[in-house]
């Protein structure tokens, strides 16, 4: 089996893109890339993270039938957020399994589909490169909470009226609140 490894299949002048044509049909490749915080600070900004380390990707991709791939991989990370009560640092750790269908004849493939099917979401065209580590964010953002809470903390809801007015709630405006006030007076 072959290997992809920044020295091989990988483009040389990026060590994160593997170049399709390159593959061989006969056999799999393996890889296995790692990222530490310095190489991925560019990313916590368009991420909305305070740190993200320990990013890897281990995988294969193989060739089925004649001209598409398979691609299945492991992403793991450790991400830092902010949680949107307190603004205490969060700290997760992310393993998701991914893979990726590239049809070299993408159109033929949504023109088989019947009504009844769903597009498949890991279905696409076949690049001529891959960006590895393109692949591993994109699975690392999907997969972290948009709205992170630290554990334990709930937001309190924050009711506000003129003065001498009672401020509404959700109870109040639910429309058979006013009934259960009736009836519970009507018993007492």
């Amino acid at each position: 089996m072959g290997d992809i490894s920044k020295k091989s299949l990988l483009n040389p002048k990026d060590g994160n893109i593997l170049i399709v044509a390159e593959l061989s049909q006969n056999k799999p490749y393996k890889f296995s890339l790692k990222w530490e915080q310095p190489e991925l600070n560019a990313y916590l900004a368009p991420m909305d993270l305070r740190a993200l380390s320990k990013v890897t990707i281990i995988g294969q991709i193989v060739a089925e039938g004649g001209k598409n791939w398979y691609l299945s991989a492991k992403v793991g990370a450790t991400a830092v957020q902010t949680c949107v009560i307190t603004m205490e640092d969060i700290k997760t750790r992310l393993d998701k399994n991914i893979s990726r269908r590239y049809f070299a004849d993408f159109e033929s493939y949504e023109a088989t589909l019947t009504s009844e099917e769903v597009l498949d979401d890991e279905a696409e065209a076949v690049p001529e490169k891959i960006d590895i580590l393109k692949l591993a964010l994109e699975t690392i953002s999907i997969g972290l909470d948009d709205f992170p809470r630290k554990e334990g903390t709930a937001l309190e809801p924050v009711l506000s009226a003129p003065k001498g007015v009672v401020p509404l709630t959700d109870d109040a405006i639910k429309p058979f609140a006013g009934l259960a006030s009736l009836r519970d007076k009507l018993k007492g």
